[in-house]
């Protein structure tokens, strides 16, 4: 884990708690959406970007360029190698990449699980420790495999809280592969549906 360098990392917490205190919101929210932001742009810098796809939630940050809802995890379609030790090692690889903006992630802090999401597919929990100017967080990414995506994802550029931040560039579900998942899940699962937003989503896209 390279070390960030200690001003940098000190004044983005600083300017994080001004955002924070701007939106009115929990400064260790606005934490968490850095820290998923900034894994994603070390996810575009990597050998692996081409392996995933950004889905779920974040999604609506990159439409409308604020987030739907709090979110503390971020939702990739992945390809490739799907066991736990192949996963790991790649976000151990993502976690590595050297990026000069103030948060550090522990590459030797990854833990990967297997979990079942409820429209009946199987995926990955991935568990990463990040630092900023000792503000501590866990940055949580699950990742799905075997998905199609029809039609094809389209090129992204994810929002970043800090204006002079670089960008995430990566590619993502379309909408509406999105409202095709949403749907699927309602008609399979109807009632016993546990994920009571999409409901109330769907009809957002």
């Amino acid at each position: 884990m390279s070390a960030a360098t200690p001003n940098v990392a000190a004044s983005v917490r600083a300017r994080l708690l001004n955002v924070a205190k701007a939106q009115g919101v929990d400064f260790n929210q606005v934490l968490v959406r850095f820290a998923l932001e900034r894994i994603l742009y070390r996810l575009t810098q990597s050998p692996h970007a081409d392996r995933f796809l950004l889905k779920g939630a974040l999604l609506f940050t990159l439409w409308y360029d604020m987030p739907h809802r709090a979110t503390r995890d971020a939702d990739l379609l992945g390809f490739g190698a799907s066991d736990l030790e192949s996963v790991a090692q790649v976000f151990r690889d993502i976690a590595a990449v050297p990026v000069d903006d103030g948060i550090m992630f522990d590459p030797a802090s990854v833990t990967v699980e297997e979990i079942r999401k409820e429209a009946g597919y199987g995926g990955v929990r991935v568990m990463i420790a990040g630092d900023l100017a000792r503000a501590r967080c866990k940055t949580q990414i699950d990742v799905g495999f075997g998905d199609a995506v029809t039609p094809a994802p389209v090129d992204s550029v994810y929002p970043v809280l800090l204006e002079e931040m670089p960008a995430p560039r990566l590619r993502a579900y379309p909408t509406y592969t999105v409202i095709a998942e949403k749907l699927h899940a309602i008609a399979l699962l109807g009632m016993t549906n546990s994920r009571l937003k999409d409901y109330f989503v769907a009809p957002d896209l």
